[in-house]
This record gives C-alpha cells, sequence and structure tokens, in this order.
C-alpha cells in the first residue's frame, strides 16, 4: 500500500517495516519530500510526488499546528488522523474532524467529540505510546534517584514550575529539557506532571526506558491502561508530600521499586508502542468499507468545507494575535502577517463559492487538491 504521511511522523518506520510504500511530506529536512511556505494545497503536494506515484492512504499526524496542508477533503483516498492534543485545541479540531474518515484520538476522554458525522466515520480512542525504535532499555547505571524531563514555561505550565520549585528546595531532583533516553535510563524514578488531565508520552517514554515512573493521577483513560503500585506510581495533582513519599518509599526498597518498573515496562512494550498503533491503524483499514466512507465524504464536501473555513479563521485570527507580539516592521511580524493572510484567503474563497451556489453559479474556485 502507499501511504502518503503528513504532519508528525509517528508512523513512518513502523509503516515501512510491515511492507508498505511511505512517502512522508514535512517542512523540515526529515522529509522525504520538503515544502517550504504553508499552507500549501494538496494537488501542489501531490505535484511535488514522483511521476506515477499517488497514495491509497494518506496519514496525519498531529503536530499541535493548524492544517499546512490544506484541500485533503476532496481526495478520493481514505484520511486518517491520529489526534494527540484534544486537551488544548479541541476548540478547531472539532471543525477539523470533518474532513477525516478514520480518526484516532490520544485522549479518550474527547473521542466522542471527533464523531462528527457518524454514518461515514470511524473514531477510536489510541492512546499515546513509545517509539520502538527509540524508547528502551539501555542498561546504564541508575545514579539519579529523581528526574524531569520537559519544558519549564511559566506562562505555558504555572503549576509545573511551582512544583519543580517545591520539590528543589526538599529534595535532589534533576531536571533537564530536550532528549531524554539516556537520563530516564539513568533514573531511578521519573516523575511526569501533565498539561491538562492528559495521558502524555512521558508515560510511555519513562517505561519503555525502565524507570518507575511516579505520575500524575489524571484520566482519559489512565486507570484502563496502568494501575496504581503495579505498573507506576500516581499522585494526585499538587501533591508534594505525595511525591515526597513515593520517592523516600521507592528509593529505599529497590526491589520493590524494580519490580512496579519491570511491570511497567513490559505492558509498555507489549501493548503501547508506535507499531501497535500502527496495527491498529492498518487493522481499521482493512475492516471497514473505506471506499463508501470516502464516497460519502465526497457527497458532503459542501458541509465539510463551512465546517473547515472556520479553521481557517481562527488560523487567520490566532496568527494575527501572535504578529502583534513582534515589532511592527520586524521580518519575523511580516512573516505572520503573511501566514494569516493566506489562511484568511483560503476561508475567503470558501465562503466565496457558498455565495455562488446560493445565487445558481457553478462552483469554480474552491482548493480542490485533485
Amino acid at each position: 500500500m502507499r501511504i502518503l504521511h503528513l504532519g508528525n511522523p509517528y508512523f513512518v518506520d513502523d509503516l515501512r517495516e510491515f511492507g508498505h510504500e511511505v512517502v512522508h511530506v514535512s517542512f523540515d529536512r526529515t522529509g522525504d519530500v520538503r515544502l517550504d511556505a504553508y499552507p500549501v494545497v494538496m494537488k501542489d503536494v501531490l505535484s511535488r510526488l514522483s511521476p506515477g506515484w499517488g497514495p491509497d492512504v494518506v496519514l496525519l499526524g498531529d503536530d499541535s499546528l493548524f492544517p499546512r496542508v490544506v484541500g485533503l477533503e476532496f481526495l478520493d483516498v481514505p484520511l486518517v488522523w491520529y489526534a494527540i492534543d484534544a486537551h488544548v485545541h479541541l476548540n478547531w479540531h472539532l471543525h477539523y474532524a470533518p474532513v477525516f474518515d478514520v480518526i484516532l484520538v490520544a485522549q479518550r476522554d474527547f473521542a466522542r467529540c471527533y464523531r462528527t458525522d457518524p454514518d461515514r466515520q470511524v473514531v477510536e480512542w489510541a492512546p499515546l505510546f513509545c517509539d520502538a525504535h527509540v524508547d528502551r532499555r539501555l542498561d546504564l547505571p541508575r545514579e539519579i534517584v529523581l528526574s524531569l524531563v520537559g519544558t519549564l514555561h511559566a506562562k505555558w505550565n504555572p503549576e509545573r514550575v511551582r512544583l519543580v520549585e517545591s520539590l528543589r528546595r526538599r529534595i535532589p531532583l534533576h531536571v533537564q529539557s530536550g532528549p531524554y533516553v539516556e537520563t530516564f535510563n539513568r533514573s531511578q524514578i521519573v516523575l511526569n506532571q501533565s498539561v491538562a488531565d492528559d495521558v502524555n508520552f512521558r508515560t510511555f517514554q519513562a517505561m519503555a526506558c525502565g524507570a518507575l515512573l511516579l505520575t500524575e493521577r489524571v484520566g482519559n483513560g489512565f486507570a484502563e491502561l496502568f494501575q496504581d503500585r503495579r505498573h507506576c506510581v500516581a499522585y494526585d495533582r499538587g501533591q508534594i508530600d505525595q511525591i515526597l513519599h513515593a520517592v523516600e518509599h521507592f528509593s529505599r526498597n529497590h526491589g520493590e521499586r524494580e519490580a512496579v518498573a519491570e511491570a511497567g515496562h513490559r505492558l509498555t512494550r507489549d501493548s503501547h508502542t508506535s507499531r501497535h498503533r500502527v496495527e491498529r491503524i492498518l487493522h481499521l483499514l482493512a475492516r471497514y468499507d473505506v471506499s463508501a466512507m470516502v464516497a460519502k465524504r465526497r457527497e458532503r464536501l459542501l458541509e465539510i468545507e463551512a465546517s473547515v473555513a472556520s479553521v481557517y479563521d481562527l488560523a487567520c485570527r490566532r496568527c494575527l494575535q501572535a504578529a502583534m507580539r513582534h515589532e511592527p516592521g520586524s521580518a519575523v511580524f511580516a512573516e505572520i502577517r503573511g501566514l494569516a493572510r493566506r489562511y484568511g484567503g483560503l476561508a475567503e474563497r470558501i465562503r466565496a463559492e457558498f455565495d455562488r451556489l446560493v445565487d445558481g453559479e457553478p462552483a469554480a474556485s474552491m482548493p480542490r487538491a485533485s
């Protein structure tokens, strides 16, 4: 099967290992096809592919950005979306969801919201995962008692900043951002804190690396995935004393810590890797009549376009707001304002098409991708 992978390339390597022909399109040097400016229309993306190469499936990995490739809805192949940031982007994800035929939602409590067209869409909860090729035990000495790997930004996550500051006043805590695999392999206990009650990537990465996960007790299906004190250790949000008690107990009781860490590691490697998520995607594509789903989508393009226009409108407004944080006349200001105009222009084109239809004129200028 020929698969065009857009967005975050979560599944490129695994899909290739399953024997599929995958082309990853990106806006950086990681892709097989590199694009420069966005938003870009799908037909222009297709023109960049090898002659005669066309996808059987398009898969979008959520990269927490507004749509950068537009016009997917006009394709006559199945469209799959792995949506990971419902907890922060639900306001526009709901309007973007009608574009897709198969949607896997990483945060369980939001999955039902993405089924915007129930008689043609397949929507399932598919939790996050560890990278089957990267997140693993390295058999390094675990000389770090407690670590946290993540961003400390007072504006975006003030609770994490307060948590770290409070803990550092009482116990040693190794904190860093960026690469995590070696640090997790050198850690006895990995501390995890969520942004918004989400089951995040760190949950799976820490356990895959063999550390004891000490994580915030959250919703979104966490209790269905892991058991407290069997696969990991949970604390209530902001409860410093619970964290301190757990660190003291498990840093002294090595056998108990290693047993819990091993159980979490085994469960994660057996059930929650990128390979498992790819298997699920392929199963859904084989199980359902995706041709019928695509046909229904194409019959409902007017409704879908109306929904998508609101996404482009919001992207335009957000870009204008972002531009105002920079010096007028600067290169960054001009770049973001240009991006706002491009998104605004897409929304205007869609609205113009609806005006033509109302006036009884044939549609002519929707941003078709094929």
